[in-house]
């Protein structure tokens, strides 16, 4: 462990005041950006993730850069007044520009969407209309092919997707002309043939 000269340990105490500055400005930007975009919770933790992240990667480069690696107490301290300073003083002007800005942005991308997506909006309408006339037109044909089909179908509703299951069941209950067909299924088959 070497000893550094107090005249070399101050300018890096200066260093670092100015150093927790910068942070706490960048704090300010990743916040306005974070805003511009959503208000979320999840939003705020990954920013916050994002900025705790960059700040232990600038104190680190600046610890080796100036203190040959070694950290330092006044070197941290340094920083926290720094930010501290910044948003006692400059930060607060700096807040309240952002959310006027970011206001302004929010009202731009509002206005941007609404151009972009107006020509969609009217193809949306024009095909809405489009569908319900054919939705319309198909309930129409719909309940007048159901009235033939009642007409012209049989009335023993023996079809070949039904047959099927009657023969796994093993017995027939079917009406023909308003008559059950079933259980004397067989004697009026043998009084027909008979």
């Amino acid at each position: 462990m070497y000893s550094v000269p107090q005249n070399e340990q101050l300018s890096i105490l200066v260093s670092s005041l100015g150093l927790g500055f910068l942070l706490g400005i960048l704090y300010d930007v990743l916040r306005a950006l974070r805003l511009s975009v959503t208000n979320s919770k999840i939003a705020l933790v990954v920013s916050d993730i994002i900025y705790f992240i960059l700040f232990g990667l600038i104190t680190f480069i600046f610890i080796l850069a100036l203190n040959k690696g070694e950290i330092r107490f006044y070197i941290i301290i340094g920083e926290l007044i720094g930010a501290v300073f910044y948003y006692i003083s400059l930060g607060i002007a700096v807040i309240k520009i952002t959310d006027k800005m970011i206001a302004l942005l929010k009202r731009f991308y509002s206005f941007i969407f609404k151009v972009i997506s107006a020509p969609f909006r009217l193809i949306k309408k024009c095909f809405s209309k489009l569908l319900c006339r054919l939705r319309k037109f198909f309930l129409k044909t719909e309940k007048k092919s159901s009235k033939i089909r009642k007409k012209l179908l049989p009335k023993l509703r023996l079809y070949v997707y039904n047959l099927f299951g009657i023969l796994l069941a093993g017995k027939i209950n079917l009406k023909k002309g308003g008559r059950n067909i079933g259980e004397n299924y067989e004697e009026e088959k043998a009084s027909k043939t008979g």
